[in-house]
């Protein structure tokens, strides 16, 4: 019998002490250890003690935290910082999430009256930072708040709570952080790649996210991950606003010049349907601005023009391509354009799309000639202009684009436009003075618009090898004041950079360090990264 009970002892001896060391271990809860995506604001959430508290006791001068870190949850808190006894606001009791120790007051340091087995009801009487003063069996003593359903006491900062389904994403670019679900909208700052953001809540194709001190929208496809949608967004997910620009029927080949993303709308903040290899050949339908649409493995959406080549379309009539360049072979002549602005088609038709302009005084590299239609050079692939608003000059005599009296005032227009943002700042991707600054490219389009200059929005590259802006012109060409210079090699190899000459060796432009000018001739950076020019 003895050898029995003394077992039966042992058993019940271990028991109470597993029941003990539960109800201390409940109890104590005095440390926490940071985790991935934690702050002080949602570890005082967790554990109901003040951020204020939590900054007093482990001596923290900011917000600042490292994965590891131990942090006290109380402690001797200097007095000018301990929460002051509050009484709990009447309301429904709470429920025990543990077996939880009732001291004799609020600290683990002090006597344990009861242990309160998990489940129990309890009714906050009064509370002192993280512990709640409470009844039961008769006793009433103190338990701590992280083993409660709810806190009795409301925290007192920050007034507004975050939702707690908030997770931390990375940006895969450079990406604007805007005041509202548009492009339109302002940038409030620009996020750099690789940076790590708070994401708030999901609404559409866009993410509510905080960076920094600030909080604003980025479009979902350049994080690297999606958040789980907070109970508050909205059933029907909010698509960017319709584009103003009216969309026109093509009939247009392409080949893709990088791998390029298929998005459901003409803009990046629609969503992503699929990539397009690099070099692959697509059929455009339709064409919206600077987006067009097509179908690649048997899947439809938009992509952008600044990533495809234009492929050749022949004249309806070919008849044998003349030898050389300029004149159509012509020892004689040069064709010049004979109108202030020429349409260049994609094939030979009043019909065919638009892939550019040329205008008047500017030489043309004709291919060939048929049914009223010149075949010409277009950068690195080819396209047509009507041979009536073209007149033969002698070979020669245009060494050089002179360009119309009407040109030079709009280059010149452009110039005064770009002056008045000089100092502001280099914005990746942007192309208006609402954002805070421009991007390079974006600075020509903005300025050259604005003088009455129409152009599509694209990039460098584009600029440079397709009919925009006229024909290029060599490194040794001598500019004049509105001509547009193109650079190499600078943050990417091939064409990468741009700006507007203000004389023969000055120019304006949106570089690394904001909107200002440079001299060709004396910074060697510039001048061994000269390509060549273009004469509006």
């Amino acid at each position: 019998m003895y050898p029995k009970s003394g077992l039966m002892y042992s058993f019940a001896a271990i028991a109470a002490v597993s029941i003990i060391a539960q109800a201390d271990e409940a109890a104590a809860a005095s440390t926490h250890i940071v985790r991935a995506g934690d702050t002080l604001w949602s570890i005082s959430q967790t554990h109901n003690v003040s951020v204020a508290q939590l900054k007093a006791s482990n001596n923290l001068s900011s917000d600042r935290l490292a994965i590891g870190q131990t942090l006290k949850l109380s402690g001797s808190a200097p007095s000018t910082v301990k929460p002051a006894a509050t009484t709990a606001t009447p309301g429904p009791g709470t429920v025990t999430t543990a077996n939880l120790n009732m001291r004799l007051a609020a600290g683990t340091s002090h006597k344990v009256l009861v242990t309160i087995p998990k489940g129990k009801t309890l009714n906050p009487i009064q509370t002192s930072g993280a512990w709640t003063k409470v009844s039961y069996g008769g006793k009433t003593g103190w338990v701590h708040n992280g083993y409660l359903t709810t806190a009795s006491v409301k925290p007192t900062t920050p007034s507004t709570m975050a939702p707690t389904t908030a997770t931390t994403s990375k940006t895969t670019a450079n990406l604007n952080l805007r005041a509202s679900k548009s492009t339109n909208s302002s940038v409030l700052v620009t996020i750099p790649k690789g940076k790590s953001v708070t994401v708030l809540s999901i609404e559409g194709s866009w993410s509510h996210v905080k960076y920094g001190t600030k909080t604003g929208f980025v479009a979902n496809t350049y994080l690297t991950k999606a958040a789980s949608t907070p109970t508050t967004t909205p059933s029907q997910p909010v698509a960017p606003s319709k584009p103003a620009i009216k969309e026109e029927s093509i009939n247009q080949s392409y080949v893709t010049t990088a791998n390029l993303n298929v998005r459901q709308g003409p803009g990046i903040g629609y969503a992503l349907v699929t990539n397009i290899p690099n070099g692959t050949t697509v059929k455009a339908t339709k064409q919206s601005g600077t987006w067009v649409y097509v179908t690649y493995n048997g899947k439809s959406g938009y992509v952008s023009t600044g990533y495809l080549k234009q492929t050749t379309t022949a004249p309806s009539a070919p008849v044998t391509p003349n030898a050389g360049d300029g004149g159509a072979g012509n020892e004689s002549f040069d064709y010049v354009v004979n109108t202030p602005s020429l349409n260049v088609r994609a094939s030979a038709s009043t019909s065919s799309a638009v892939i550019g302009s040329v205008t008047a005084g500017q030489t043309l590299r004709v291919v060939q000639t048929s049914n009223g239609w010149h075949q010409i050079y277009v950068g690195n692939t080819t396209g047509f202009v009507a041979a009536s608003y073209v007149k033969a000059v002698p070979k020669g005599s245009t060494t050089a684009p002179s360009g119309s009296s009407d040109g030079l005032a709009k280059s010149l227009a452009a110039i005064a436009v770009a002056k008045k943002y000089v100092g502001t700042p280099y914005i990746w991707a942007s192309s208006n003075p609402a954002n805070g600054g421009f991007d390079c490219s974006g600075l020509i389009y903005y300025a050259y618009n604005q003088a009455g200059y129409s152009v599509p929005r694209t990039n460098v590259a584009t600029y440079w090898s397709g009919s925009y802006f006229g024909t290029q012109l060599s490194k040794t060409f001598v500019p004049k004041a509105g001509d547009l210079v193109f650079f190499e090699n600078t943050y990417t190899a091939g064409p990468s950079h741009m700006g507007i000459m203000i004389d023969s060796d000055t120019f304006i432009h949106a570089g690394t360090y904001g909107l200002g000018y440079n001299t060709i001739s004396k910074e060697p950076y510039w001048k061994s990264r000269v390509i060549g020019y273009k004469r509006p």
